[in-house]
């Protein structure tokens, strides 16, 4: 009986606390979503996405009420560098970012090259394609895409290869009228990418890093104080380790998807 009743104190404790931690004044997560599926899409029934849902279960395990928009990227980042104390979900780092923002790893990403089938023939490789003056790639502006294809991106920028455009719709639009011959895009991506073609055209997927996997993380500015940084640090990495993660990115992008994007590590 006197165990029983210790229990039930403790278990009343720990609600009691997690209760006050909600009831937290003060604290708010300032967050800006990108606006493409399947990170965020709104529609009349309101938000979706990976990013929707985990800065909403972010929220809640942190206590803070939470102020979520959408944006660019590079009007992300632009905010960021300026000393704007948001976060952003589904970020690469880069050393340049690595100057403004904290990042913490949730998962793991691998970009492909998508290629016209005429383009795809002709370009097996990295090395062919950029061998290939006629050939051009298409970019979001303001991405990263990992050391190797960062790289590679800007050889191609060099020789006035690249054709950018300010979200990931533009970028199908424009591969669908020919104005480029490839672009890069995550398997979780290539669902629109097919939408926008008919099935004889469509575009062929082409592994020029199949050994490179590149980091996806939460970024948070470094003018966000390093309590809120630390508590918001320490929920999103109980939710990789409890399942939350995963059954997020399930939900949105299947299980084949969620499985490969599960992180190992840097």
């Amino acid at each position: 009986m006197k165990l029983q009743l210790h229990i039930a104190t403790v278990g009343l404790g720990l609600l009691g606390a997690a209760f006050a931690h909600a009831a937290e004044p003060g604290c708010t997560l300032n967050a800006v979503a990108y606006p493409t599926p399947p990170y965020y899409v709104e529609s009349a029934q309101g938000a979706t996405g990976t990013d929707k849902d985990m800065f909403d279960e972010l929220a809640r395990r942190t206590g803070c009420a939470l102020k979520l928009s959408a944006d660019s990227r590079v009007r992300i980042w632009e905010q960021i560098r300026r000393g704007t104390p948001q976060m952003t979900l589904s970020a690469i780092p880069t050393p340049r970012r690595r100057e403004v923002a904290e990042f913490v790893p949730y998962a793991q990403g691998h970009y492909y090259v998508l290629a016209s089938r005429a383009a795809a023939d002709k370009a097996r490789t990295m090395a062919a394609f950029e061998a290939d003056p006629s050939l051009r790639l298409l970019v979001i502006k303001g991405y990263s895409y990992g050391p190797t294809l960062d790289a590679w991106v800007q050889r191609l920028r060099g020789q006035g290869r690249i054709e950018e455009a300010g979200d990931f719709r533009a970028v199908v639009r424009m591969l669908r009228v020919r104005r480029a011959d490839a672009l890069l895009a995550l398997p979780t991506a290539w669902s629109q990418v097919h939408e926008a073609f008919d099935e004889s055209e469509a575009p062929v997927p082409l592994d020029y890093t199949p050994n490179e996997r590149h980091v996806v993380a939460l970024a948070m500015a470094l003018s966000i104080p390093e309590p809120e940084r630390q508590r918001t640090r320490q929920a999103l990495q109980a939710m990789m380790a409890d399942g939350t993660l995963h059954a997020i990115l399930r939900r949105h992008v299947g299980e084949k998807a969620a499985r490969a994007a599960t992180y190992t590590g840097e």
